[in-house]
């Protein structure tokens, strides 16, 4: 028994006999959160489906036998077999566990159970022992997960990159949803103003995505926003083209720390009550524009033509659109 993993967390699935973890009523977000409605996507607010992020690529280990080597490339697992020196990938990581250590430092133990590719992606069916000798799926009941290099802080949606975990990125949460956008992580675009191209690492655009999809306004790791929510994002590189005719409004441009501005949030109370405005106002006022032309105006960094030198980890790359008539219960 190899412990190998360290683990940062995300909202919870039920976690059933493992000591610290909470009980989440929604499993890996809805299966209705999957599907766009007329291009329109759907949000919620779980950075991922489980407790599960960050696994270490090492110790991996299948039916006793240590894997040595183990990489990813792309969403590929890939490595080398301990005892023959064979090298497996793909759905040779069928039946390999992984001991994962969550972050009140206990364990759990995963198993991939299914592997299958899809326009590009490797997805990965993968189930953690709650005991008795029952499996149950980490992201919820017919969801698959995706890996992405990389581990997000639970507590303020921070990524860090050691060149050494990934993370289980779940179908129907932020993170796996958003590399099911189109902003993979392991690819790069071209953008080019006149003459002069440059290729843009995508996952600066995952991980706008990732804040954008929560709401994530002040980039501290608080969503604002209800699981289902239909929103509408497009980026500067057309990954996603914005929806004409669906009655939204901007909300806000996104950078990978948060919203750079906000027009409106995505839910308000009732009456002149308004939680999430006073969230902005009380921990990033500077966020709030209001009906601040400047805000999603034609001076925005957004563009090629103004925003074509600045770094990506400084761009507002990614906008979106919501209704203005969402009320909170």
């Amino acid at each position: 028994m190899i412990a190998l993993v360290s683990l940062s967390v995300g909202c919870v699935a039920e976690l059933d006999g493992v000591e610290g973890v909470e009980r989440e009523v929604e499993i890996g977000e809805s299966l209705a959160a999957l599907r766009g409605l007329n291009s329109i996507n759907l949000n919620g607010t779980q950075l991922n489906g489980t407790q599960l992020n960050g696994i270490q690529l090492n110790g991996i280990r299948y039916n006793g036998i240590r894997y040595n080597g183990v990489a990813l490339t792309a969403t590929l697992l890939h490595g080398t077999r301990e005892s023959d020196g064979r090298l497996v990938s793909g759905s040779d990581f069928i039946g390999v566990e992984l001991d994962a250590t969550l972050d009140d430092r206990s364990t759990v133990a995963l198993r991939i159970t299914n592997v299958v590719e899809r326009s590009g992606i490797t997805y990965y069916t993968v189930k953690y022992d709650r005991g008795g000798g029952l499996w149950a799926n980490i992201c919820g009941e017919g969801l698959d997960a995706i890996p992405v290099r990389g581990i997000w802080d639970p507590a303020t949606g921070d990524y860090s990159d050691d060149g050494h975990s990934f993370t289980f990125g779940c179908q129907g949460a932020a993170i796996g949803k958003c590399a099911e956008w189109g902003y993979r992580d392991w690819q790069r675009e071209e953008e080019c103003k006149g003459s002069i191209c440059q290729s843009r690492d995508l996952s600066y655009f995952h991980r706008a995505c990732v804040r954008l999809v929560r709401a994530d306004y002040c980039g501290d790791g608080v969503a604002h926003t209800r699981t289902g929510t239909a929103i509408d994002l497009w980026d500067a590189l057309d990954i996603q083209r914005q929806t004409e005719g669906t009655g939204m409004s901007l909300e806000a441009e996104w950078t990978v720390d948060g919203a750079a501005c906000v027009r409106h949030t995505r839910w308000r109370g009732l009456g002149i009550s308004n939680p999430d405005y006073d969230y902005i106002m009380d921990h990033c006022p500077e966020r709030w524009a209001g009906n601040d032309p400047r805000c999603g105006g034609s001076s925005s960094t957004f563009y090629t033509q103004n925003g074509f030198l600045t770094p990506l980890g400084e761009r507002r790359i990614l906008r979106n659109a919501s209704y203005t008539t969402n009320f909170s219960p």
